[in-house]
């Protein structure tokens, strides 16, 4: 089989170059000219796969003794609801993968909203809004600028989505001047640290930040 050092393919066939770069091949010439690339996805989806499998189990054991016992109440069926919003995070971490900053914008909203659903279904004791949703913002807030340093994007690249987990901070506030929280230190912890992002945000890149505005907005 012929082999691209350069493109780090393999061909089958008789050419004398490589279709991709034009570049002299090297292994014995078989039949079918077009390369043979490796498929990359086979071990993701076989984790995948894997983890769907697991989950079944999980969720047919859980069903299982549930029903066999009856007495401690249909518990399995929040089982069932928690594999649920596991799956649907994962999902959506999977799906917005290619563009971390999207990803972890994502995962803030569909995680704060799956918090309140399941404190609201359970009782509504005030737990998403005192603890989880005032913890969260700033852990994606550090998230934002852990990925853009690491990965070193560029301003553009990631000052929008880092702006809307910035105003996102300012929630706990609405929520704390409303009444509504029982526990106020994680909200004004949570808007302290936004405050300050805001305020570094404006003084340190306010004009690429404006200047990424006026492109999203096309003003």
């Amino acid at each position: 089989m012929l082999y691209c050092e350069k493109c780090k393919v393999h061909l089958t066939g008789s050419a004398q170059r490589c279709p991709l770069c034009q570049g002299k091949l090297s292994g014995k010439s078989e039949e079918d000219s077009y390369p043979r690339l490796s498929d990359r996805r086979k071990p993701y989806w076989l984790a995948m796969r894997l983890a769907g499998l697991i989950t079944v189990i999980v969720l047919v054991v859980c069903m299982a003794v549930d029903f066999s016992f009856p007495e401690g109440g249909r518990w399995s069926f929040l089982a069932a609801a928690g594999l649920a919003s596991l799956w649907l995070v994962i999902g959506v971490a999977v799906r917005k993968g290619k563009n971390p900053m999207k990803s972890i914008v994502w995962l803030l909203g569909v995680v704060s909203v799956l918090a309140f659903v399941w404190d609201w279904r359970i009782g509504f004791a005030g737990w998403s809004v005192n603890y989880v949703l005032p913890i969260l913002i700033p852990c994606m807030q550090a998230a934002v600028l852990i990925v853009a340093w690491i990965l070193r994007l560029r301003p553009s690249d990631y000052l929008l989505y880092l702006t809307i987990c910035v105003f996102a901070g300012f929630l706990p506030l609405v929520l704390l001047l409303c009444g509504a929280l029982r526990v106020i230190y994680p909200s004004v912890i949570c808007v302290s640290v936004s405050a300050v992002l805001l305020a570094a945000m404006i003084l340190f890149r306010g004009a690429a930040l404006k200047d990424e505005i006026v492109r999203r907005m096309h003003v």
